[in-house]
């Protein structure tokens, strides 16, 4: 799906981005990792404009276009809103948010002169609605949504489609510290439709479509990948919340 493509994924050392750089690489695609640690053909910080403006014209040296941008890397906090240190708002905002903006900007003059391109940004359900004990991620994601809006609108004209994919609960290195109680996995089945949290490869797929001409109509949108998650939202887990709601004159059964 994406022979001969030029990728670029940020994030690429690990979770997500990793998977997605290893699925666009198994469909015929050149791919440049990006990330501040690992593995990657590029290191750097996606805080760090000078960072990324290097990263990208060091693929268009090696490989003269840039066709696909994918903005993975991301970082999260959980904490008390009362005392969480300025330092920790202003790191989250710099790497989810402002690090997607300075790559798209960058990779977007390429893509432009190159006659067009697909910028796929990982925001979150997170970006949708909000979570307890996360501003600055909540706030991030929801910029992040936001932008991916913006962009699809100003590059479109120029052949460049912007589009976002808002995971839900993905299993991870940075999430694999909820998985160590059983109660934990079973509590899924009861919130999660499909029974189970995602992995990275189900993220993967989403970004292969986003980026790959099966899409070429789509531009603008936050493809949730959460298992049903936010598709209802209740008061009560599993079998109660069938009933929650129920008057006296109210039944389940019928059509």
């Amino acid at each position: 799906m994406l022979k001969n493509r030029v990728a670029l994924v940020t994030g690429a050392a690990s979770g997500i981005g990793r998977e997605i750089a290893e699925r666009f690489a198994s469909e015929g695609a050149r791919v440049t990792g990006f990330d501040r640690a690992g593995e990657v053909a590029i290191r750097g910080d996606v805080r760090v404009p000078e960072d990324v403006e290097r990263a990208v014209d060091q693929v268009m040296a090696a490989e003269g276009r840039i066709d696909v941008l994918v903005c993975s890397a991301g970082v999260r906090e959980i904490g008390d809103i009362y005392t969480m240190p300025t330092e920790e708002w202003d790191n989250v905002i710099a790497v989810n948010l402002c690090g997607t903006f300075y790559f798209c900007q960058a990779a977007a003059r390429w893509m432009r002169e190159g006659g067009g391109g697909a910028i796929v940004n990982i925001s979150s359900v997170g970006g949708l609605i909000g979570l307890a004990r996360r501003p600055a991620y909540t706030a991030a994601k929801h910029g992040v949504i936001g932008l991916t809006k913006s962009l699809a609108r100003d590059l479109g004209p120029a052949g460049i489609r912007v589009n976002a994919i808002c995971p839900g609960l993905i299993r991870t290195p940075l999430t694999e510290q909820y998985f160590v109680e059983d109660a934990f996995e079973e509590g899924l089945r009861s919130i999660v439709p499909q029974g189970r949290a995602g992995v990275a490869a189900d993220v993967a797929d989403a970004a292969l479509y986003l980026a790959s001409d099966q899409s070429a109509y789509v531009n603008g949108v936050s493809l949730t990948v959460d298992g049903g998650w936010l598709a209802e939202k209740s008061f009560a887990a599993g079998e109660a919340a069938a009933s929650t709601f129920l008057a006296a004159n109210e039944t389940v059964d019928g059509p």
